[in-house]
């Protein structure tokens, strides 16, 4: 990796104690004797309850002897209404245990920090609004893409606003991540691509953004090689292919680590704004956004997408956007929200414009863009007026 690392101070932290590996859901049992608890409030939502991913988790608390509940009512793009009711089951609790996607990561950070400290979720949107330790909190993904469970972010949905709202503070860390491949085994093709994708572009977006630095460099390179070459093989037969789920949940583990080191940019500005406006899947708006930021970014950090290239194993900067448009077509990601059977009108395109230059994460993109610019990519996306 070409870069002096004399000429940049940086930090990089990571609080979150990880336990990896296919099987990894059977040490619970030890952790929870081993720290004492003896009641846990299981979140969840149905979907991942009706496939019975919630059971190992709860026969690991039956083993040691903890008393539990579960709330199963987490929303995808979850609403202020939807946290907020569980926190009367957490208030008591000894631990709360997230097991699912990025969304219930999200929801039990959040239901984790209004048990510890009290309010409303609205009351801690912004950044460093926490005030302090939260109590204890471990982080089960059953999906590879958010890497929410070793990050310091969680985004909830504001209803009457239709928009994506964040909660950054380093307490909002989970305690513990227990990341288990098998719990990925059953997810279908569309959300493993969706989530896949979402993985992809905490990476590139952690490469290319102004706070880069080489730890997360190390981190996010590596992941774009084990997506690229595990991702079509996951979607294809992730049931059977436990090598290709465990590459994946490897992927978006440490594309987390970097992103949230680094901060995301353009891509996940336009894909919130997509996803609050149009209560679409956040790796399908990532998706949609990523190769039209990277293409605005290219030539203000054509050094860092040399590096991509290197990784995706393709010649020029240029050929970067070209193979995440092929994986997308290769994993069944459409293109368009037009594909979607979404029209944008003008009026909405608006809306989307305000949306994407609200959302911070534009703040740490390497080119801040003009309104324009913006609404331009929009329309893209869109295909509004073809």
């Amino acid at each position: 990796m070409a870069f002096a690392m004399w000429e940049q101070i940086f930090g990089f932290e990571m609080p979150t104690r990880l336990l990896f590996g296919v099987g990894a859901t059977g040490n619970l049992s030890f952790e929870c004797s081993l720290q004492g608890w003896q009641s846990a409030l299981i979140v969840t939502d149905r979907g991942v309850r009706g496939a019975g991913l919630t059971t190992p988790v709860e026969t690991q608390l039956q083993e040691a002897g903890v008393w539990y509940e579960i709330y199963d009512s987490v929303q995808p793009n979850p609403t202020i209404e939807c946290i907020e009711a569980a926190v009367p089951m957490a208030q008591e609790k000894d631990i709360v245990i997230g097991v699912g996607g990025g969304s219930v990561m999200d929801s039990a950070k959040l239901i984790n920090v209004l048990r510890t400290y009290g309010g409303r979720v609205l009351d801690y949107e912004g950044t460093d609004t926490v005030p302090g330790m939260c109590k204890p909190l471990i982080a089960i993904p059953t999906t590879a893409g958010t890497g929410s469970e070793v990050t310091f972010i969680a985004m909830f949905t504001h209803t009457e606003r239709r928009q994506k709202m964040p909660v950054l503070s380093r307490y909002l860390a989970p305690h513990l991540a227990i990341v288990d491949p098998e719990l990925s085994r059953r997810l279908p093709p569309a959300p493993t691509a969706q989530t896949g994708m979402d993985a992809l572009t905490h990476a590139i977006e952690a490469i290319v953004d102004l706070q880069a630095n080489p730890m997360s460099d190390i981190l996010a390179l590596e992941a774009i090689r084990l997506i690229l070459h595990y991702l079509p093989r996951a979607v294809a037969n992730g049931a059977a292919d436990i090598e290709a789920r465990a590459a994946m949940a490897f992927a978006a583990t440490i594309a987390g680590a970097a992103f949230n080191n680094s901060m995301v940019g353009l891509a996940h500005a336009i894909a919130h704004a997509i996803g609050g406006l149009y209560d679409l899947p956040h790796g399908l708006c990532c998706a949609l956004a990523l190769p039209h930021a990277m293409e605005f970014n290219l030539e203000s950090r054509r050094d860092r997408f040399e590096q991509i290239a290197q990784a995706m194993g393709v010649e020029t900067p240029e050929d970067t956007v070209l193979r995440v448009r092929q994986l997308m077509s290769d994993i069944g990601i459409p293109a368009h929200l037009f594909d979607l059977d979404i029209r944008v009108s003008e009026e909405a395109l608006e809306q989307l414009t305000d949306l994407t230059f609200a959302d911070g994460s534009i703040l740490f993109n390497p080119v801040q863009p003009t309104r324009e610019q913006v609404r331009t990519i929009l329309r893209h996306i869109a295909t509004y007026g073809e």
